[in-house]
Formats: C-alpha cells, sequence, structure tokens
C-alpha cells in the first residue's frame, strides 16, 4: 500500500471514531434532556415556588436541540468524508469497473442507505420523523406549558421570553433544515 493510501485510511479510521464519538455524544445529550425534563415535570405541582423564573426552565432544553443540530450537521459532513474515503479506498484496492464486490452493501454507504432520511425505507423515514418530530414538538410543547404556568407570576411580560423562545425555536429550525439538507447524499454518489 503506498504512503497516500496509509494517510487516507488514517483519516477514514480518524473520521469513523470522531462519527462514533458524535453518536454516543447525542445520545449523551438525549439522556441529559429527557432527565432534565421528567425532573421538573415531576415537581409541576411545586413549580409555583419558582414564581417568574419558571420562564427559565425550557432554556437547556433549548440548548440541547441547538446542540443536537450541531451534532447532526457534524454527522452530515462526517459522512460525506467518510463516504468519499471508503471510495478512494475500495477504488485503490479494487477498481470499480470489474469488481465482484457490492459497494452498496459495506461500509457507510450501507449504514447511510439504511438510516439516512433521504435514503431509507419508507418504514424508517417514518420512524426517522417521529423520532425527531417527537423530541421537537416535546420541547415546544414543554416551553408552551412552562411559559403559561410562568404567566401566573409573569402577566403580560411573560411575552418577552415567548418572544426569545420564538427566535431561538425558529433560529433551531433554519439549523435543522440545514442539517437535513446536508444528509442528502445523492450529489456524493452511494
Amino acid at each position: 500500500m503506498s504512503d497516500r493510501l496509509h494517510v487516507l485510511a488514517a483519516i477514514y479510521q480518524s473520521d469513523r471514531a470522531d462519527r462514533s464519538s458524535a453518536l454516543t455524544v447525542s445520545l449523551a445529550t438525549m439522556g441529559a434532556a429527557v432527565t432534565y425534563l421528567i425532573g421538573t415535570i415531576a415537581f409541576y405541582d411545586k413549580l409555583h415556588l419558582l414564581s417568574w423564573s419558571i420562564c427559565l426552565l425550557p432554556f437547556p432544553l433549548i440548548c440541547a436541540a441547538a446542540f443536537q443540530a450541531q451534532l447532526v450537521n457534524l454527522a452530515a459532513v462526517r459522512a460525506r468524508s467518510i463516504l468519499t474515503l471508503e471510495r478512494t479506498l475500495l477504488d485503490a484496492v479494487e477498481p470499480a469497473g470489474g469488481t465482484a464486490l457490492d459497494r452498496n452493501i459495506i461500509g457507510t454507504t450501507a449504514s447511510e442507505q439504511a438510516s439516512n432520511l433521504h435514503t431509507a425505507s419508507t418504514a424508517q423515514r417514518g420512524a426517522i420523523l417521529v423520532s425527531y418530530g417527537g423530541v421537537g414538538l416535546i420541547y415546544v410543547a414543554y416551553t408552551l406549558l412552562m411559559l403559561v404556568k410562568a404567566a401566573r407570576h409573569m402577566s403580560a411580560w411573560v411575552a418577552v421570553p415567548a418572544a426569545l423562545y420564538i427566535l431561538l425555536l425558529v433560529l433551531i429550525a433554519l439549523a435543522w433544515r440545514h442539517c437535513v439538507a446536508n444528509l442528502n447524499l445523492h450529489g456524493t454518489p452511494l
């Protein structure tokens, strides 16, 4: 194997490890967000003791949603890099023209086809939409619930955090839209 292939293989291994680490961080972030949400809901009948500061309770979940958008975008960038490196390494080992190796069923190409919103089966796409859409709906519902609870203490002033949360949620929605567009790997032949 040439020095170039050794370097590409090292980059490939690094990208795969980074992508795996990002998934672990993503799962940990979701676990923390769910724990936070359940913890605050468990004390829902005591939240009135927080007075106006109830309106601050959704902010950590908003931050978690923004961080998740960053992680999904990073996953898309890593997927593109890994797919490109995989193709290059496979071409060096076995030219694409006369091979018996089906490249669609090995490596990242296979996992992307199975789990990417743009290439997965219809049932899997539905599961992806339910998982991400459901989390988004829970975050929005939680934010509304806490703002309604805070309104008892803030009256019309609740409009200030409500406007801020709307702005943040719109920015996060735009970031997620960008992430989903980046996950469209049709420009990168699978």
